[in-house]
């Protein structure tokens, strides 16, 4: 089951730079993590995979959570993924088997031309504007937005859902570790490119 909206990824070259920017937008600084272990499987989002990435996990009243990733030298830019205070973008050059794929698989309803997902939690809960016009599937290790995070309780049956409802390229789950917080996790593409990533937290 979707619990609710976990953060945005955001890949950037500097990340003291981005962090400067951000904090323009209202953002603070929540944990810095260097040298954490980038899973293999990751592999196939990126152009010139590393072992290793440094992690930034940044957090605002009434904004959505961020975690800015470095994953090395950038020579692209994502520009699927768009930060917007009100609703993230997400653009794509045929939008309609997206939204389908947020309401039947995330449990996103529409409001307009805003799809919402509300959560038990409301600091998990997200808005989504998805927009048309051209794009190609983000990188990992590419400049910009790179991937939606959502939380789960049941990662293995839920990625199954999803990707029984279109998702395709996804990694099987693997465990992950982040100061003190355990979790398994597994990524794998929506309809159109956008990819997406299932957190199922763990007990210590």
């Amino acid at each position: 089951m979707i619990l609710g909206f976990a953060h945005m990824a955001v890949n950037v070259s500097d990340l003291m730079e981005a962090e400067e920017r951000w904090k323009q937008e209202g953002y603070s600084r929540k944990a810095l993590f260097r040298g954490v272990p980038n899973h293999p499987s990751k592999e196939r989002y990126t152009r010139s995979y590393q072992p290793l990435h440094d992690l930034m996990l940044l957090s605002g009243e009434g904004l959505w959570p961020l975690e800015l990733t470095y994953h090395g030298q950038v020579n692209f830019a994502n520009t699927q993924l768009r930060w917007n205070k009100g609703a993230i973008e997400v653009v794509l050059q045929d939008p309609l088997p997206f939204r389908q794929f947020l309401v039947a698989a995330l449990g996103f309803h529409e409001e307009g031309d805003v799809l919402v997902l509300n959560s038990r939690f409301p600091a998990w809960s997200c808005r989504l504007r998805v927009l048309a016009g051209d794009s190609q599937p983000v990188r990992l290790d590419a400049e910009g937005p790179t991937c939606l995070a959502f939380y789960c309780n049941r990662i293995a049956v839920d990625a199954e859902t999803l990707i029984g409802l279109g998702a395709s390229d996804y990694t099987q789950e693997f465990d992950f570790k982040l100061g003190e917080r355990n979790m398994l996790i597994s990524l794998m593409r929506a309809p159109g490119g956008p990819l997406l990533e299932l957190i199922e937290p763990r007990k210590k």
